[in-house]
């Protein structure tokens, strides 16, 4: 049996920065994969956006945001970076409000935190699958592939369900039903959305500049400007990846809506009646979109409008294809190729410093909550300062109770 004060159960960027800011006695980072931090360096294209100088609950699921607005205020963006300051990590944001490592790599935000724990006695017990945890003794016993763990407290750090193949293989949710923890479906968010278009393979390659809407039962849910990028069987970019989330939603059958459609504008800063006249003054599908748009999406465009041999009296229609060109999502997006997962376990089972309601020396951090937000730095910064709120709550009680020791 190895006995600890705490063990934090996930070495990714909750667990990490939860261990590297505890001070309590003796501290596990159990850990599954062979190396810590797998998802974290892969994050930002390896860069690691750590958080937003525009922290708002807008940019965070519906649910959530009421619970978002206590830890906002708890541990704000500029903290964050302070927190990270005095570790070592020195950050600077974009012109955007993303903020990423000075060196613009992910390693070292992991050296950072790797570093802090280990220099505050933290062992790192690595390349060990957890399988069955049970309350014992006010603690938790976690019997595992290499033995049996018992914890004081213990941190519930494993992440979601995505990207599996960096660790995120949905035991979080399985560790919360062994404890009679409620959890909702889970359905993966941030990536590329399959569509059902059989001629999209012809634009695919293409990248341009859109206005693009997710649309519910014919009213508009949520809409983003930026690139579009166009692929042989889905759309992408970061403008498709903040609107994925109600696609996914939709397949997971957790979506209010009979329908989910996403409508295009490609010439977003251009009016209807400028297209219009624009379009009357081409002679030929030839030379249509000349001057203008892409070729190979122009060709796509008017293929889809179904216009065969283009002439002036066409150029309303190709106008409305043009301002509104609509694609029907074909199914979720794949939990390999997505960034986080939304659903997971309920809030209402943790209070604002992420304690469990039954469990008093449970925590819950990170991912595997029901919390996701946009792309920009949102999800980490989440994942951050749940281990560090937490962190302090485990501390502050530690602290207490020595007080009351020596009194």
């Amino acid at each position: 049996m190895n006995n600890y004060d705490v063990v934090v159960l996930g070495g990714g960027a909750g667990g990490l920065f939860a261990a590297a800011n505890l001070n309590c006695g003796k501290v596990a980072v159990i850990e599954k994969e062979r190396k810590l931090g797998r998802k974290l360096l892969a994050t930002g294209n390896g860069r690691c956006n750590l958080t937003n100088l525009d922290m708002q609950t807008k940019y965070y699921n519906f649910s959530a945001r009421d619970f978002i607005e206590k830890i906002i205020l708890k541990e704000p963006s500029q903290k964050l970076i302070e927190d990270f300051r005095k570790m070592g990590l020195l950050c600077r944001p974009d012109s955007e409000g993303r903020v990423y490592p000075y060196s613009n790599q992910a390693i070292s935000v992991v050296d950072v935190l790797v570093s802090k724990c280990e220099k505050s006695g933290v062992e790192f017990i690595t390349d060990t699958r957890i399988n069955e945890i049970s309350p014992k003794n006010g603690g938790f016993e976690l019997v595992s592939d290499k033995g049996i763990f018992f914890c004081k407290k213990l941190i519930l750090a494993c992440g979601g369900k995505v990207q599996k193949n960096l660790g995120s293989d949905g035991s979080s949710y399985i560790f919360a039903n062994q404890l009679g923890i409620a959890c909702s479906s889970v359905f993966p968010s941030l990536g590329a959305v399959p569509v059902d278009d059989k001629d999209i393979a012809q634009a695919k390659g293409v990248r341009t500049s859109a206005k693009i809407s997710v649309l519910g039962d014919g009213n508009i849910l949520h809409t983003e400007v930026g690139e579009l990028q166009i692929n042989e069987k889905n759309i992408s970019g970061i403008c498709v990846f903040q609107l994925s989330r109600y696609v996914s939603e939709y397949y997971a059958n957790q979506s209010q809506y009979r329908n989910i459609k996403i409508a295009v504008d490609f010439a977003p800063d251009i009016s209807f009646d400028e297209l219009v006249r624009y379009f009357g003054t081409k002679k030929s599908s030839e030379d249509v979109f000349e001057g203008f748009l892409n070729k190979k999406l122009g060709s796509y465009l008017i293929k889809k409008s179904g216009i065969k041999n283009f002439s002036a009296k066409d150029s309303e229609r190709l106008a409305k294809i043009v301002k509104k060109c609509v694609f029907d999502p074909s199914g979720t997006i794949g939990e390999n190729s997505a960034q986080v997962t939304a659903g997971g376990i309920e809030l209402g089972e943790i209070n604002e410093n992420f304690r469990s309601r039954k469990y008093k020396n449970l925590y819950i951090i990170g991912e595997a909550l029901n919390v996701d937000g946009m792309c920009g730095g949102y999800n980490l910064h989440f994942a951050f300062a749940s281990g560090k709120i937490c962190a302090d709550d485990i501390n502050s009680k530690r602290k207490n109770n020595d007080k009351n020791k020596r009194n």
